[in-house]
């Protein structure tokens, strides 16, 4: 489809980009349509709320609209594209985490009610933009969170949580079936439809195990799980405040930037990182159990 309709990541005049030929973004569609028929399906053999899954596939489907506008919107980058996005980012973020809040979807840490909406929707602007910042090189972005969906599915087995254990196992489905096109060298994107979803599915897992009041291990954990985007969107921010350079506007600063240009070839920068992530993951896990 992406070929037949023209949808695809140009790299022409775009220094940021790495590959040289146009590449169809439409991945994270084909993995929402993956996650959700598997998710769905699973209510026949487990006792999952299915309008509760419902509901969270919806908020899903408006967060992967918000990417996909952006593939389609700003093919050729314009001087206002970074105010448009981000204003689009926050509201859609908010909106979100609105219903998140109303599904029962809440951060626990601090149990009152303004600071657990303000803090879901902040998670999801922060999803949202940590997975796609990961998204610069073929592998990456869909290996890390299939790593991350791996350690929730333990995390949830190990807890009982049977509506994260769905989407957590069904999110690990997916994108592996998704890698098999996108490593290197990929035939397929996510594009930002794929990476604003993840990013949503990550943080909706985080939040969903972010249930104990005032208990750190259970507040860090789950941001451990998320692992590497988490870590180098942070450093991202603190980076351009340093050098006072635009928050929104994409650098080549990430980790797996200054790897390859050490002389690393993709496939030893994806497997390093890969195995950073599983660090990450093994040390949330390990924290929450202690």
């Amino acid at each position: 489809m992406g070929i037949k309709y023209g949808i695809y990541d140009n790299p022409e005049g775009d220094p940021l980009k790495i590959h040289r030929r146009p590449i169809p973004n439409l991945g994270g569609v084909a993995i929402f349509a993956a996650i959700f028929v598997s998710a769905m399906v699973s209510v026949i053999f487990v006792k999952a709320d299915p309008w509760k899954l419902l509901g969270v596939l919806s908020c899903g489907v408006i967060v992967l609209l918000l990417g996909l506008w952006d593939d389609l919107r700003w093919k050729n980058t314009t001087i206002y594209k970074p105010i448009v996005k981000f204003a689009a980012q926050v509201s859609v973020s908010a909106l979100v985490g609105v219903l998140l809040f109303i599904m029962g979807f809440r951060i626990q840490f601090i149990p009152i009610p303004v600071v657990m909406g303000v803090l879901a929707a902040f998670y999801v602007f922060g999803g949202m933009n940590a997975v796609n910042m990961q998204d610069g090189i073929d592998g990456l972005a869909g290996g890390l969170v299939a790593i991350s969906a791996a350690g929730f599915v333990v995390l949830a087995a190990h807890t009982g949580n049977t509506l994260g254990l769905v989407l957590s196992l069904s999110t690990l489905g997916a994108v592996s079936g998704f890698l098999v096109y996108n490593s290197y060298p990929a035939s397929i994107f996510m594009g930002d439809n794929g990476s604003h979803f993840l990013g949503f599915m990550l943080v909706l897992l985080a939040i969903s195990f972010t249930s104990k009041p005032y208990d750190v291990r259970w507040f860090i954990g789950p941001l451990l799980i998320i692992g590497l985007p988490v870590f180098d969107a942070g450093w991202a921010v603190i980076r351009r405040l340093v050098r006072r350079e635009p928050l929104f506007e994409g650098d080549r600063g990430h980790l797996y930037d200054r790897m390859m240009r050490r002389g690393l070839s993709v496939r030893q920068t994806v497997f390093i990182c890969y195995l950073v992530q599983a660090i990450f993951v093994g040390s949330g896990l390990v924290l929450i159990s202690l």
